[in-house]
Parts: structure tokens; C-alpha cells; sequence
């Protein structure tokens, strides 16, 4: 590894968003190897607090909407990356972009959004870009930039505990995902009513914190459905993996974006059989017999009938899950990844004083 580098992070968006993750993990994996990393985040933020919880300088920057107080908040960000002898400046958005231009300084993109990107006048001063996914280099390929600068890292993520031993009715099949059309819950509702009606023995979790839609507005489809009794709601939960732990099956139902999957890759990890649509980047986390087009709710039910008829496969599936995290989606490969995009962008970059 060459010198340490001194990275500055820059994060403009409020939430603990698939974008957000990944950055955070993006910056332990490159604190771990030795490299030193600054935020540049609005405070009050998730970076803000994952900064403060991690040990991470931080420099507070305006949000989003707040354009009166960036020139000034550039000037004494300015300064900060000259004290802190800052090599290399990673965005996070395309605002990010724009700072990172603006600060004069070698520029990567990391990208793990569902936005399209664009050749716009900011993209000419980025040496190097990461894709979370494939589906986001496609973006970048079908935007007409050159290929040649994007690199794919998908995201890392710990094993946990093996699943236990072999499910049975009634089947808890589950949805862990913030409450909002995109995710599909309706579709997934749709999907349990029609399984019901078959005569399958199941339940039907759902978990995640409200976002443009409410848990009575999912109650109230539900009671529609006449399936009420047997779908749970748990609202937001603090440990994801131990609601993936209470279920049998885990569905993704997303209706679109999804250009990186945090809750896919936590299926997998969990050792849990997955069926998603095929929205986004899902593809890149599950086999085709597990994919269904995204809002039929009636090949969702399909294939959970023909995975509720036979439990061996549901624990045959959760097992291949498991190994293809360890294989495909290791921490480790993650960080050696993370860090030698860093370094060569570092090293064809032409350093140039910050005043």
C-alpha cells in the first residue's frame, strides 16, 4: 500500500438511506487498511452521527435546500481540507460532485443511487467511479460515459448465525423494508391473499418504518383482502437480522429503483431463502427461479406456493444464500476492492493545491 491517504467524504443527504450504508462501510473499510477519512456532512445528519459514533472528523456543510450558506461553508471547507492535507475527495451525490470540484481537489464518484447519471461539466474532474452494482455501471454505459472508469464493488455483509433446522407450517414469509409504493407492500398483500385462498399455512410479517405510506393504510388492504388475521406488522425494527431470523422466507417486492439492496444482502446473510422482482440490481443477488417481474402479485404467489410444498427446498435455498454471501459479498473483498479503486484513483490523479 502506498501512504496513507486523507479522504474527504462528502455526504448531503439527511437519512441512513442504501446510499448511505454504503458509504459508512465504504469508510471502515478504508479506515481499517490505515487511510485516514474526514466527513464533510450537514449536521443532524446519519453521516453526522455515524461520524461522531465512529470517530470520524467531521465538517458540517449546509443541507440540501440551504444555498445561502454554501459559498461560505466552501470557504472554511476549503480550509479544512488545506489543514487536514486532504489527497482525494469522494461524493456521494451529484451536489457532493459539485463540492468536490469546487474544492479544487482529485475527485471520485461513488455511486449508489438509482439517479441517472450524467456527463455533466462536474463528471470531467472525476478520475475514478464507483458503481454499488452492476445495474448502476449499466446507468453509467447507457448515459454514454466511459466505461473504463467504473468500477463495480458490490457492498460486503457479515454472515449470521446458520438458520435453524428446517421450517413448518404455518410458514412465516417476510417483508423488511421502509413503507413506501416502491417496495411493493401491496403487491406482497395481494400476493399473500391469493397463497390464502389455495389453502397454504402461512403468516405474512411485515416490518420498516413509515415513508409515504402508513401501517393502517396496509391494515386497511389487508381487511380488504380478508387476510387481516394473518399478516403481523411490526413496525421499525432497531435488529434487521433478527426479524429475518423469525422468518421462514424473506420477499423483496420492490417495484422499481433498488440500484443497491442492503435488505437483499441481509437475506443472504441470514441464511434465508429470498424471492424478489426483478427490479433494479436484484438480479444480482438471486437466481432467475427466484425472480418474479416486479407488481405480479400473481407469480410472487406461484413461486411461494411451489417453495411452501416442499420445506427441504426452503432450507436448501437459505443454505445456497448463505454461501453465495460468503462468496460474492465477503467484507473482505469489499475492503481490498474499496481500497485499491482509492489508491489508483489517488495515483493517476495530479495534485493540485487547494487555495
Amino acid at each position: 500500500m502506498r501512504q496513507p491517504l486523507r479522504i474527504l467524504s462528502v455526504i448531503d443527504i439527511p437519512w441512513n438511506s442504501g446510499l448511505a450504508a454504503y458509504a459508512f462501510d465504504q469508510a471502515l473499510a478504508l479506515k481499517s487498511a490505515g487511510h485516514l477519512v474526514a466527513f464533510a456532512c450537514p449536521d443532524g445528519t446519519a453521516a453526522a452521527a455515524f461520524a461522531a459514533r465512529e470517530g470520524f472528523r467531521h465538517f458540517p456543510i449546509p443541507g440540501r435546500k440551504d444555498y445561502l450558506r454554501l459559498p461560505l461553508a466552501l470557504l472554511r471547507l476549503r480550509a479544512a481540507a488545506r489543514e487536514e492535507k486532504i489527497d482525494l475527495v469522494c461524493a456521494h451525490t451529484g451536489r457532493a460532485q459539485t463540492i468536490g470540484l469546487l474544492l479544487g481537489l482529485p475527485l471520485l464518484r461513488v455511486k449508489a443511487d438509482a439517479k441517472k447519471p450524467s456527463a455533466g461539466f462536474t463528471f470531467s474532474s472525476v478520475k475514478k467511479t464507483i458503481a454499488a452494482s452492476a445495474y448502476i455501471q449499466k446507468l453509467y454505459l447507457e448515459a454514454g460515459l466511459d466505461g473504463a472508469m467504473v468500477t463495480v464493488i458490490p457492498q460486503g455483509i457479515k454472515l449470521q448465525a446458520p438458520a435453524a433446522a428446517g421450517a413448518s407450517a404455518p410458514f412465516k414469509i417476510g417483508l423488511l423494508g421502509r413503507l413506501d409504493p416502491v417496495k411493493g407492500h401491496a403487491c406482497f398483500l395481494k400476493a399473500a391473499a391469493a397463497l390464502l385462498r389455495s389453502g397454504a399455512k402461512a403468516e405474512f410479517h411485515i416490518a420498516g418504518y413509515e415513508a409515504n405510506i402508513k401501517y393502517a393504510e396496509l391494515l386497511g388492504l389487508a381487511e380488504e383482502l380478508d387476510i387481516a388475521s394473518s399478516v403481523v406488522f411490526h413496525g421499525k425494527v432497531d435488529e434487521p437480522f433478527k426479524f429475518m431470523a423469525s422468518c421462514d422466507i424473506g420477499v423483496i417486492a420492490s417495484l422499481g429503483s433498488e440500484a443497491v439492496s442492503r435488505a437483499a444482502l441481509e437475506w443472504l446473510a441470514s441464511g434465508k431463502p429470498l424471492l424478489s422482482t426483478s427490479a433494479g440490481s436484484l438480479p444480482e443477488y438471486v437466481g432467475p427461479d427466484c425472480l418474479v417481474p416486479p407488481g405480479d402479485h400473481s407469480a410472487l404467489a406461484a413461486r411461494l406456493a411451489a417453495l411452501l410444498s416442499d420445506p427441504s427446498r426452503i432450507k436448501a435455498l437459505g443454505e445456497q444464500n448463505r454461501a453465495r454471501a460468503a462468496r460474492d459479498f465477503s467484507p473482505e473483498a469489499f475492503a481490498a476492492a474499496t481500497c485499491a479503486a482509492f489508491e489508483q484513483a489517488a495515483s493517476h490523479a495530479s495534485p493540485g493545491p487547494v487555495s
